[in-house]
């Protein structure tokens, strides 16, 4: 944890309190040695003089190896001598005199390490004790826990299709089981899921409803149907056989009912229009808007699907309002239909200061082979796409599934109290006659003294279909594991 507590090995240590700046350290750093840690002598320490302390507040990775580190130490003045006491785990301390060795790899793994900075008169001394401080979890891994998991809400008992959308008034999941549907609506995926009385036409296709701000779509029957509400729907009279999804508030889809693959859009009075031949008609992640600093009109893609021939693509497909274009540089390594793509961030360490950056994770997905496990991460809007390393790729506890959606939630960790740190409470509510049981607490901040609160990213993974057929009737919660640490101030 960073900016643990230390804890004294060694009973005969007593901090000394310095009188004259000819005993201070005033640097202590490692030396460069890529074989433990790329950017080891960027590690920054802490100098304590009033308690004689030095320590890296900003632990080092998971894992690293600390028994054989070279130490640079600068005192203010000239000393007359610089000794540490290394501690060792089955053995007397190790006295090493740093003025002549000052090059010998020291052994922090067995506690702290005392060092001694006399005088060159003799008079004064101070002594530090130093550690370095290592994460005991593994930071960077994309947790996704049995702990984290809360069943689909819906008032079904054996829902067979699910599909959950966001907008501005929060989430709707709508499920189905082939004669009947159950809408139920929630600001946040912990809080309280409430049922809406709906008419959805008959015949509907679950996996097409899309909201806009302002706006529920869905496919019944090979038609268009709207709804302000999600309550009552409406025909619009566009014939489609896809929905891509939302771009400026306006509903995008293809449509063949004139015989050849069309691009729509809705309430657009523009008629469908002609696509590129390779173009996915169906089958695509997500659609995604965003906008950039140098784009006049904001941008949406989407990745993966399938062609009007029947196969498919590993391309990002991208829309300015008026074009589809391909934009891919570096696609997805396999070709998918249905996955599931979701904003994040993540920080990169630059120039020794965290850097956030936003990245979108995609996963899931299948192809002839089944249903895909791999996560892919893109940090230039689908341009470029990267396998994410092994920490964020899922754990056999979590199925594999195509179709499912995910969406980021921000949660706060830390509030002040009188009581020090409390994690924010995420119980998971519902009403009385959906057919679910309790969302587990949030996992815990590691936080343990009052400093700050800071906000940690959750993904949502809502639904989707096994590689059996069956709907997932889960939604899973995750999110990268130094997120949650206490950021270091």
């Amino acid at each position: 944890m960073a900016g643990a507590a230390f804890v004294g090995c060694n009973s005969d240590y007593t901090p000394t309190e310095y009188t004259s700046t000819n005993v201070m350290i005033s640097s202590f750093s490692l030396t460069q040695d890529d074989s433990v840690l790329q950017g080891l002598d960027s590690v920054v320490f802490s100098i304590d003089l009033v308690n004689g302390r030095i320590f890296n507040a900003d632990s080092l990775p998971f894992g690293t190896k600390i028994n054989k580190l070279v130490p640079v130490i600068r005192v203010y003045e000239s000393a007359s001598a610089v000794t540490l006491r290394v501690p060792r785990a089955n053995g007397s301390d190790t006295t090493i005199n740093y003025i002549e060795n000052s090059t010998d790899s020291i052994d922090f793994s067995n506690g702290p390490v005392i060092v001694s900075v006399t005088s060159y008169s003799g008079t004064n001394s101070l002594q530090y004790r130093v550690q370095v401080n290592v994460h005991k979890e593994i930071g960077d891994t994309m947790v996704w826990t049995d702990a984290a998991t809360a069943p689909l809400a819906s008032q079904l008992q054996n829902p067979t299709a699910q599909k959950t959308v966001r907008n501005t008034n929060g989430l709707y999941t709508l499920t189905g089981d082939g004669s009947s549907f159950s809408l139920m609506h929630a600001q946040r995926p912990e809080s309280q899921w409430e049922p809406i009385a709906t008419s959805i036409p008959a015949g509907a296709d679950v996996s097409s409803f899309t909201a806009s701000d302002n706006t529920f779509y869905i496919l019944a029957s090979g038609q268009l149907y709207s709804s302000a509400d999600a309550s009552v729907w409406t025909p619009t009279g566009q014939m489609w056989d896809y929905i891509y999804g939302i771009y400026s508030n306006h509903v995008l889809g293809s449509t063949k009912a004139t015989g050849e693959w069309k691009f729509a859009q809705y309430p657009s009075k523009i008629a469908p229009t002609d696509m590129p031949a390779d173009m996915p008609v169906r089958g695509t992640s997500a659609l995604l808007e965003y906008s950039i600093p140098m784009s006049e009109f904001p941008l949406a893609f989407f990745v993966g699907g399938e062609r009007a021939d029947g196969t498919l693509t590993n391309g990002t497909w991208a829309f300015d309002g008026s074009t589809w274009t391909e934009i891919s540089l570096q696609p997805v390594p396999e070709a998918l239909k249905g996955m599931t793509v979701v904003p994040f961030y993540n920080y990169r360490n630059v120039k020794k200061e965290d850097s956030k950056i936003d990245a979108i994770l995609a996963f899931g997905g299948t192809d002839s082979e089944g249903v895909n496990r791999k996560v892919y991460m893109t940090y230039d809007f689908g341009m470029t796409w990267y396998k994410a390393p092994v920490s964020m790729q899922l754990p056999k506890t979590v199925p594999a599934t195509y179709n499912a959606q995910a969406y980021t939630f921000v949660s706060v960790f830390g509030s002040r109290s009188a009581s020090g740190w409390t994690p924010l409470d995420l119980g998971y509510r519902i009403p009385a006659n959906a057919i679910m049981t309790p969302w587990p607490s949030a996992p815990s901040g590691r936080a343990t003294e009052p400093v700050t609160t800071w906000d940690v990213p959750f993904i949502y993974s809502f639904g989707g279909i096994k590689g059996n057929g069956e709907l997932e009737r889960s939604v899973w919660k995750a999110t990268i594991n130094r997120l949650t640490f206490k950021p270091i101030i």
